[in-house]
């Protein structure tokens, strides 16, 4: 029998779907007087420090045992490694154009499912798919740059790999079982606390020197897609399910686009536009079953 989502079931995805492109807008404008490293860390400290305390409200405290070497590695690839790669690339690459790399990510989440996991197996409608979304990831960067070394592609790959962590640490995650408060936070914890030491190290923060607007950006980065960002998708996964959940990732880059065309000024180029089509094109294609997998289900159902 299918799941029947309510009509607020949808509201908030596409709530939570605004935040998270609403991150690379505010990324960009943070980085008009903030350093990578330090938005990174700052969005961390700021996202852990109200985690902990929603965790503590809620009378819950850390897991204990085993379970953190897996907290360590999702700290690493969900938070610390793509949110550094994502920061540095955005140096120079605009908010949109990175929504749109960053569509790419549950092609690559599908693809490690598919050779570390025994859950996806790989099937012509994922090949067509990953196929199709490497088009589209050429036209974006154009034939001519795909192999080249300036900082613009250099920057741009970094947010590739951005997007590649997040898809490695999705197969981390398949240990955590139900997304518990507790996991979640420990994991932005640690990773608050791994970049916050060499932070102290290699910044000057005496010299930073940003304006009310800088801050505000910061801090919301560091409050909503992230904190907030965090409980809604607990609080969707409970209420529905994680496959619901994970339409979001056909919304998040249109709103990426979206907000730096209507708040920053951005002009979308026509590959930008063709790119993002036919990269998410690939995306659904690529999470399409064959009839006979259903049919198997079905059965067993």
């Amino acid at each position: 029998m299918e799941n029947k989502f309510s009509s607020f079931d949808y509201f908030l995805l596409v709530v939570l779907a605004a935040i998270f492109g609403s991150n690379f807008m505010m990324t960009k404008i943070s980085l008009q007087a903030l350093s990578p490293m330090f938005l990174v860390s700052f969005r961390l400290i700021v996202a852990a420090v109200l985690l902990v305390a929603i965790m503590l409200a809620a009378g819950k405290w850390f897991p204990k045992g085993r379970i953190w070497i897996v907290l360590l590695a999702s700290a690493f690839f969900g938070h610390t490694l793509p949110f550094s790669l994502l920061a540095w690339g955005q140096q120079s690459v605009d908010a949109g154009l990175a929504a749109i790399l960053m569509a790419s990510m549950p092609l690559f989440t599908l693809f490690l499912a598919q050779v570390f996991t025994n859950d996806e197996k790989p099937n012509r409608y994922s090949v067509a798919g990953f196929a199709i979304a490497l088009v589209g990831i050429i036209i974006l960067f154009g034939p001519d740059k795909l192999m080249s070394l300036a900082d613009q592609s250099v920057r741009q790959y970094a947010i590739i790999l951005a997007a590649m962590s997040y898809g490695v640490n999705a197969i981390i995650t398949k240990h955590l079982v139900g997304i518990p408060w507790q996991q979640s936070t420990a994991s932005f914890m640690v990773a608050a606390l791994v970049l916050s030491l060499p932070l102290l190290v290699f910044e000057d923060l005496s010299s930073i020197s940003a304006s009310t607007g800088v801050w505000a950006a910061a801090i919301y980065t560091g409050v909503m897609p992230t904190a907030v960002g965090a409980v809604l998708v607990i609080y969707i996964v409970r209420r529905t399910s994680a496959s619901f959940l994970s339409q979001i990732n056909f919304m998040v880059p249109l709103f990426g686009v979206a907000f730096s065309i209507l708040f920053l000024g951005e002009v979308l180029p026509a590959n930008g536009a063709i790119a993002l089509l036919i990269i998410l094109a690939g995306v659904a294609l690529a999470r399409r079953r064959p009839k006979r997998e259903i049919i198997s289900i079905n059965k067993g159902v």
